[in-house]
């Protein structure tokens, strides 16, 4: 059974004629009658009785008959309903971010989204970077932000920002009150860092920069979330390195401060999707918002709720 049977058996019992029936529905009468025939054998009940003379539905018919008209109006609400969607930018889009991309990519991204696409579900998962790819490719997500990895070649991608690392030190550190570090000021310091195992690129990111300023850094601490470095680095367990867009968080007690000399792109974050699985709206979103999201976080000075974010580009 399917909704053309349905279909032709609603036609034939509004006409109570077959011929009528196939006229209206352009096809010719035998096809018709093999439907219905079909329909009522599936069924295993008659839905019309039928002589030379009359065709009428029914008691069995007449109850199909009210059903019937009731699925095919859901149906076509149903078909309406996808169009309008379509048309109007309707639907859930799933994205994953990396608990550093919260600061500046994420709100950044959500101000677009709600400003282009008003209709859109907007479903966050903090995720870290692995897990992401694994749930984009398998179809859980629809959009990553993550730490950028070479060796990422299934999944389409497009890096949106890349930025330096930044100190943070206690208030009253001896060091808070100069506003632009060298690296090798930190070099006798105890650190704070996220472990590796929660943040590989950012952890990397650490090493290298301390290395190429001559030094192995002594971090003494692990941490699984930058609230926690910060807390950790508040209670003097150390300085810290993290991501410039960390600043935004604000947390009470610590000071972030630029370092001289570091590599400009020590973390880089980028979007990902999955090409062949990727839905029309994820690929809307896409196609709308990356290049002015790219275009957006390029401008270090403009913060996440800024409101010429809102002005077309």
């Amino acid at each position: 059974m399917d909704i053309k049977q349905l279909r032709y058996f609603v036609t034939v019992a509004e006409e109570l004629s077959f011929s009528k029936a196939a006229t209206k529905l352009h096809m010719s009468q035998p096809p018709l009658s093999q439907q219905i025939k079909a329909l009522e054998e599936e069924m295993g009940v008659s839905l019309f009785f039928r002589n030379r003379r009359e065709v009428r539905l029914t008691d069995a018919g007449k109850v199909f008959l009210r059903e019937s008209r009731s699925l095919l109006d859901q149906f076509r609400i149903a078909v309406n309903a996808a169009i309008q969607a379509k048309e109007a930018n309707v639907g859930t889009v799933r994205i994953g971010v990396v608990t550093s991309a919260l600061f500046r990519v994420m709100p950044t991204f959500l101000t677009l989204i709600r400003n282009e696409f008003p209709s859109i579900d907007v479903r966050v998962s903090d995720l870290q970077s692995d897990e992401q790819v694994l749930a984009v490719g398998q179809g859980s997500l629809d959009i990553g932000i993550v730490h950028v990895r070479p060796e990422r070649v299934n999944l389409a991608r497009r890096q949106i920002l890349s930025e330096p690392l930044s100190a943070v030190l206690p208030e009253g550190h001896p060091l808070a009150r100069t506003p632009l570090l060298r690296m090798g000021d930190l070099a006798d310091e105890p650190m704070v860092a996220l472990s590796r195992p929660h943040a590989p690129t950012v952890f990397d990111a650490i090493i290298a920069a301390c290395t190429r300023a001559g030094f192995s850094p002594n971090i003494k601490h692990s941490a699984r979330s930058p609230f926690t470095i910060f807390q950790m680095v508040k209670m003097g367990f150390g300085i810290a390195l993290v991501p410039h867009s960390y600043r935004l968080g604000g947390y009470p007690g610590v000071v972030l401060r630029d370092l001289d000399g570091v590599d400009d792109a020590s973390v880089r974050i980028e979007l990902i999707w999955n090409e062949r699985q990727a839905s029309e709206l994820t690929r809307k979103v896409i196609e709308a918002l990356a290049p002015r999201l790219t275009e957006i976080l390029a401008d270090d000075d403009l913060p996440p709720d800024d409101p010429s974010l809102l002005k077309p580009p």
